[in-house]
């Protein structure tokens, strides 16, 4: 049996002039995706709806069921899943979207089947951008919709937002969710949608929403598009549209109130775990990056133990606003010569004070030099010097914007000697 559709071949140049002209963000409708019998296969393996794979990011039952386990579900599921991860199809897609080197992702993470019951919607958000595992960049969501004679009153319809934090609805595009109809859109900061709450008319207990989805990805992105990790961020709804002053509530009104408000909680209350989780998580990266800072030297020839470690230095020679480090002398020594380099990106000479055995000395270094420096150092052997070295400048290399390192840095340590 086919998989895809006969004409979609023929489709592929008008589908990518649709994908790169669309607004709110690049997106393609492609009705007919799959071949009609292949489809009505999908739609007949489709899993029923178990608890076990509906718990939401909070870990509790929700309307939503979701299997990425799309191998083990039957035969049909897996000729699908055999074609999407072939180079002929990751070259059409990438033929209508324009992204070249698409990935297959074989966990389906976030993917699979997906089925929504009366009374589920979801909130416009962006998507993750990376994948957990393997770093990979989300670039596109791939969906097939599974719902044959799907009407517009029920609700459910894609929706892809332009500013989703505006009180107005300018820039919304919406798409039904009828069956064997693709939708596949760009994956950025950008791409903002979801579906509003799905209403289904009583007594039909074996209709829900359904639809399969695929998200592909590349190893690399370009600059411009690309952010930090972040999980899917949501927003909030406004109120409900046409809602007035004066109106009263009837039951219908209380209950989307209620989902309105349980799907708010529930996101504040997942955002405060996050947060537990990230603040436990930084405190033991502080604190493992207090202890390699205790163990960082100078990189001294000679005969000198630093037992305190070296405050204020980079493991790559850069130094900060202020350096200190105690020096203990093994064997007796007079002088302490130390190159330095400034950065030719200051903004004019580097004018560093050196504190050494009580006794101050004022250095100016040319910005893209090299400078050498002697100091005297009472070094009968075992005594201690502390040596500290205040700089009047800093340079941070990602103000320039060709550069993600934050770092203030003064000037870099070529070499020191102890003699």
């Amino acid at each position: 049996m086919s998989v895809l559709a006969a004409s979609l071949s023929d489709r592929v140049d008008a589908l990518a002039q649709h994908f790169a002209s669309a607004s709110p963000f690049p997106h393609v409708v492609i009705p007919d995706f799959l071949d009609e019998a292949f489809c009505q296969s999908l739609l007949a393996d489709f899993p029923d709806f178990e608890k076990r794979h509906a718990l939401n990011e909070m870990g509790e039952v929700g309307g939503k069921a979701v299997r990425m386990d799309v191998r083990d579900i039957s035969d049909s599921y897996r000729q699908l899943d055999a074609l999407i991860q072939r180079e002929e199809f990751l070259s059409l897609v990438s033929r209508i979207t324009g992204i070249p080197d698409l990935l297959y992702d074989p966990d389906y993470l976030g993917g699979g089947t997906h089925e929504n019951v009366d009374g589920q919607g979801l909130d416009v958000h962006v998507d993750f951008n990376y994948h957990p595992r393997t770093r990979w960049h989300r670039r596109l969501n791939l969906i097939i919709y599974l719902n044959p004679d799907w009407q517009a009153e029920w609700g459910g319809q894609l929706e892809l937002h332009a500013d989703p934090w505006s009180d107005r609805a300018e820039g919304k595009v919406q798409v039904p969710p009828l069956f064997n109809q693709c939708v596949i859109f760009e994956t950025s900061e950008h791409s903002w949608h979801g579906f509003p709450t799905i209403h289904l008319p009583e007594n039909t207990p074996n209709l829900s929403r359904k639809s399969f989805a695929i998200y592909l990805y590349t190893r690399e992105r370009p600059a411009t598009q690309t952010a930090p990790p972040h999980a899917t961020v949501y927003v909030p709804p406004l109120m409900p549209d046409g809602w007035q002053a004066g109106r009263t509530l009837d039951d219908a009104d209380l209950r989307e109130l209620r989902n309105r408000f349980a799907r708010l909680r529930g996101q504040l209350r997942y955002l405060y775990d996050r947060e537990l989780r990230f603040g436990a998580q930084l405190s033991e990266l502080e604190a493992a990056l207090d202890e390699a800072r205790r163990g960082q030297r100078l990189d001294i020839q000679g005969f000198v133990s630093q037992p305190d470690g070296c405050t204020g230095l980079w493991p790559d020679g850069w130094a900060g606003a202020a350096l200190a480090t105690r020096l203990v002398p093994t064997r007796p020594a007079r002088s302490l010569r130390l190159q330095l380099w400034a950065p030719p990106q200051l903004a004019g000479n580097q004018t560093l004070r050196f504190e050494l055995d009580k006794q101050s000395h004022d250095y100016t270094l040319s910005p893209g030099d090299v400078t050498t420096i002697n100091l005297p150092v009472d070094g009968r052997s075992g005594r201690d010097s502390d040596l500290r070295i205040h700089a009047e400048r800093v340079w941070q290399p990602a103000a320039a914007g060709d550069s993600s390192d934050q770092r203030e840095l003064a000037y870099r340590v070529v070499s020191v000697v102890i003699e």
